[in-house]
């Protein structure tokens, strides 16, 4: 390719990314593993001498920039107490955390990009997973009841039957949970972290595995836990996000799923229950191409 269009693809490219480029601040809650490996990310994708990271425990933010990435609920909710118009792509909200936030009014000036799982997604990679797939089974608990539209549109979407049922009590877990796998040939976990938590783990891996039932997702560290695959955005890939964001024209107050995902599967949990090996790269390449071709 010669040196000039090679120049000019690179000037497109940048372009969009000059509107910001006076001062883009990063607020976090705190530092942690996940704050610097984002930070890190998003600096090799970003100009540097433009780039800084605020801790909610200092001045968050100058009144000067012309960008806000906050990460987390906390730092959301932050953002959303301020009386500035600044721009804001909030990074790694969960739609548990986004209930808890329904009080709070979401201007027009922020974006907000999900780290929950997208469920059109999870049933491509369970349909993947499960050769002729026809029913995905769902728990939630009432506080996350309202999730459910999103999981039925997406069943609908996928060709895909679901049988979901409530918890009204964690003492109905196990009879729910079992209700649910006779119904199903999968389980899929949703952002539900009253149901999907340390405690209810040996109760719904045994009870799933005990029938040949498999659980997908809900969240990447699910994975080393037992849970077969999900799909997850990992911090290069919600880096990722936001330069794809700020390269598009500006969305207000809109909430959606980062477009970069990754796949996690755990390969003895496969083997135990006589599946192919999981390709995590080969899956990722085809829900890719089948959220492309709709």
């Amino acid at each position: 390719m010669p040196l000039l269009r090679l120049i000019m693809l690179a000037l497109a490219y940048l372009l969009p990314l000059c509107v910001w480029a006076d001062s883009i601040v990063l607020v976090a809650p705190r530092e942690t593993a996940l704050t610097r490996n984002f930070v890190e990310a998003l600096s090799s994708r970003l100009p540097t001498d433009t780039f800084e990271v605020r801790l909610l425990s200092s001045t968050p933010a100058p009144d000067s920039a012309s960008l806000l990435i906050t990460l987390g609920q906390e730092a959301l909710h932050w953002r959303l107490r301020q009386p500035i118009v600044t721009p804001t792509i909030a990074t790694y909200v969960t739609l548990d955390g986004l209930q808890q936030l329904h009080e709070e009014v979401r201007p027009a000036s922020v974006q907000i990009l999900l780290a929950s799982a997208k469920p059109e997604r999870q049933i491509i990679l369970a349909q993947l997973l499960i050769p002729r797939l026809d029913t995905i089974g769902l728990m939630f608990s009432e506080q996350q009841r309202w999730q459910t539209r999103f999981w039925q549109a997406a069943a609908i979407q996928r060709g895909v039957n679901l049988y979901s049922r409530g918890i009204p009590g964690q003492d109905q877990l196990p009879r729910v949970l079992t209700d649910v796998l006779n119904q199903s040939e999968v389980l899929i976990g949703l952002d539900d972290p009253a149901l999907y938590n340390a405690e209810n783990l040996k109760t719904l891996l045994l009870t799933s595995y005990a029938r040949n039932r498999v659980l997908i997702g809900p969240s990447a560290p699910f994975i080393a836990a037992g849970s077969l695959s999900t799909t997850y955005s990992s911090p290069e890939n919600m880096a990722d996000s936001v330069i794809d964001t700020l390269q598009e024209t500006w969305r207000p107050a809109a909430i959606r799923y980062p477009d970069r995902f990754s796949v996690l599967s755990n390969q003895q949990v496969a083997r135990s229950l006589g599946l192919p090996p999981p390709d995590d790269a080969e899956l990722m390449r085809r829900i890719h191409a089948q959220e492309q071709s709709r």
